[in-house]
């Protein structure tokens, strides 16, 4: 491949920028459809395949690679863009101008001296923007306010018992809105409040398609939407948690995640992305029947997998808490024991079945998921390998992220990502 043209900063009279492939054959891919502007336009001219961009083509990529390089690298000097990014020293400044004025980025500070004057640090600019993650439960509500890099700022809770009435959606977004006005920050600041939901979500993340657990079903965001002045949404508690385990741990390809929270539930990570499907049902494993004609369900079946593996199962019929369960069983009480020993039994044998369709590794996480022990997780995954079919000694079996709100986090995330990849151009 053969590229001829000029940097953006560079008043040239030829206004293009143009990459001429020696190959009659090759193709490109298309333009990103993302940005407003594409990247590069196609065209064919004597037989070969040409990819040109005109001068306000190329000064926003460039925007976009050197925003992208300061807000994955946390703290840059123009000369960390240039080495890293091979740019002229002209356009990284003029870049760094135009993002500082426009308050993406700002100065933090100065780097140790290598000789001569001490080179600027150039920092994302974390709240230019806030999100802000709502959780609704049986007794609780949760409100964080989380910044462009998925770390929560501002926190407030309140006791409200759960009621699908208007007057208690009233009451929600006087919260809500009490916590965005505590922020002190301008309307605009604030990118959209996103609701983790103990349901199904329609795949627009506009209403509640299966609501049991709350009996919400056909809630929708207009509720909310008549009374907080930002874009609201809804997103399945349990995608919302693997939204976090994404952000916090980008490595992650392949993996199911297993929550047990006193109403369990799961997600599916392919490729590195949250996959929900069509009808946004991947991961409810909680639905899935693990003992033919067994203990009901809240779903109205009998023998689903979330009667036999959620949280209440461990403390439902003692009154006790998760943290009071576990201490039990570290002191080996012979009947908290018995109990758990019965619990990872049928987890293992859920977690079998899980990967007979899904040959991935797996996460475990939740409220019982934080208080598992390396030796719990060892013994977890001995229990799936003697159940498996084909011994499989590549099982990857590892806690969560079981960050503190991880659900509340990962609902905010979801205007977090996409205000990121839009200023950064990915």
């Amino acid at each position: 491949m053969e590229i001829r043209g000029h940097d953006a900063s560079y008043r040239s009279r030829r206004p293009s920028y143009v990459i001429v492939v020696a190959d009659h054959d090759a193709t490109l891919p298309p333009p990103s459809r993302r940005n407003r502007i594409p990247v590069y336009t196609m065209r064919r001219w004597k037989g070969f395949l040409l990819a040109t961009a005109t001068t306000a083509q190329v000064k926003l990529h460039n925007r976009h690679q050197v925003l992208d390089h300061i807000y994955r690298h946390n703290g840059s000097s123009k000369q960390d863009i240039m080495r890293a990014l091979n740019m002229s020293l002209p356009t990284i400044t003029q870049n760094l101008r135009d993002l500082e004025a426009d308050g993406l980025i700002q100065c933090g500070g100065f780097f140790e001296s290598t000789g001569g004057r001490k080179p600027k640090r150039y920092m994302f600019n974390s709240l230019v923007r806030l999100s802000i993650g709502v959780r609704m439960t049986s007794d609780t509500v949760i409100v964080c306010a989380v910044n462009m890099h998925g770390v929560c700022v501002k926190r407030a809770s309140g006791r409200l018992p759960y009621a699908h009435t208007d007057a208690y959606y009233h009451r929600i977004c006087q919260f809500t809105n009490h916590f965005i006005r505590s922020l002190n920050v301008p309307s605009s600041t604030i990118l959209g409040v996103a609701f983790c939901m103990q349901g199904i979500v329609s795949a627009d993340g506009q209403s509640i398609t299966f609501g049991k657990i709350l009996g919400n079903e056909g809630l929708n965001t207009s509720t909310f939407a008549r009374e907080i002045d930002h874009p609201c949404t809804f997103i399945h508690d349990s995608d919302a948690s693997a939204m976090t385990e994404l952000w916090l741990d980008p490595s992650i390809e392949n993996a199911l995640c297993v929550y047990l929270e006193p109403y369990m539930g799961g997600a599916v990570i392919i490729d590195g992305r949250l996959r929900q499907g069509s009808t946004m049902k991947n991961g409810t494993i909680e639905h899935m029947t693990l003992v033919e004609d067994g203990a009901p369900c809240y779903c109205g079946r009998k023998g689903c997998l979330d009667a036999y593996c959620s949280a209440r199962v461990l403390t439902g019929h003692r009154n006790e808490s998760i943290e009071e369960f576990f201490n039990q069983v570290r002191d080996d009480e012979y009947t908290h024991r018995r109990v758990f020993n019965i619990y990872l039994d049928n987890l293992a044998l859920a977690i079998k079945n899980m990967r007979t369709v899904l040959n991935c590794d797996v996460i475990i996480g939740g409220q019982v998921g934080q208080y598992f022990t390396n030796d719990d997780m060892a013994d977890l995954k001995q229990r799936v390998q003697r159940l498996d079919s084909f011994p499989d000694c590549s099982l990857t079996m590892r806690k969560s992220a079981c960050a503190p709100d991880q659900d509340v986090l990962g609902a905010a995330l979801t205007f977090v990502r996409t205000f990121v990849d839009e200023v950064c151009g990915r």
